[in-house]
This record gives C-alpha cells, sequence and structure tokens, in this order.
C-alpha cells in the first residue's frame, strides 16, 4: 500500500485493535522505520489516493506531487522487505512501465495543486527552482 512514501510490510493480527501493521517511514521521519501501526488508529496511515485527487488539500497535493516526481526519476527506486519485518530491507529500482505511470500521476497532481490553489502552486515551484538538482 503506497502512501506518503510509505508502504505495509508486515501485518498480524491485534486483540484489541483488530490488525497492527508495521510501516516503512521516508528517511526523515521522526519514527524510525519500520514503525507500526494499529487498525482502528485514526491517527494511522494516509494512502495517497483515501480521498479523490480533486478533494485533496494542497499541502497533501504537494506532497503526494513529490513523491510521484521522485519515483518518476531515471534512478528511482523503492524500499521492500523480502524477509520481513526483521530482516534489512532491499532497494528495487521502478521498472520503466512504473515510472511512466508516475510521471503521468505526477502531470495530473500539478495540474490539480495549480487549480485548486493557485498561490500554493507557484510556492512549490519557487521551492523547487530553489532546491538544488541532485547528480
Amino acid at each position: 500500500m503506497p502512501g506518503l512514501h510509505r508502504t505495509v510490510i508486515d501485518i498480524e493480527p491485534h486483540a484489541e485493535h483488530g490488525q497492527r501493521a508495521w510501516v516503512n517511514m521516508p528517511h526523515d521521519a521522526a519514527a524510525g522505520s519500520p514503525h507500526d501501526f494499529f487498525a482502528d488508529d485514526g491517527e494511522g496511515i494516509w494512502p495517497m489516493e483515501d480521498e479523490p485527487v480533486e478533494d485533496q488539500m494542497p499541502v497533501r497535493l504537494a506532497a503526494n506531487l513529490d513523491w510521484y516526481i521522485a519515483a518518476a526519476a531515471p534512478n528511482s527506486s523503492r524500499l521492500t522487505w523480502p524477509s520481513g519485518r526483521g530482516h534489512l530491507p532491499v532497494r528495487i529500482a521502478f521498472t520503466g512501465k512504473a515510472r511512466a505511470l508516475h510521471t503521468r500521476m505526477a502531470g495530473h497532481y500539478i495540474q490539480q495543486l495549480r487549480a485548486a490553489d493557485p498561490r500554493a502552486f507557484e510556492n512549490w515551484v519557487a521551492q523547487h527552482k530553489a532546491a538544488p538538482v541532485p547528480r
């Protein structure tokens, strides 16, 4: 389940909360990776498209746009835990087909952010112009 740079690593039943899920977190997250959530926790996991793109707030549109742009990059990859949460993660390159999908989705998010909040879009553009280009 992708969502704001998160992927479910493992799930197990939990007597009090229904399920417990271990999720990988972005490199700059306050919580470590993997981090665990309970299924009934309303503050838990936000999938990228758990609400229609047209209804997302500008800050969420910008975060999802950043993810899609990063995932569309030529050398983009994702973490996976093929041996489960107790083992080291492995980085796997996105396929060309996946990168093409991410590119189309980034375009869709650009259009939506521009339409939803032109000022937020201008701020997003300014932030990216100021950021150094990775080599």
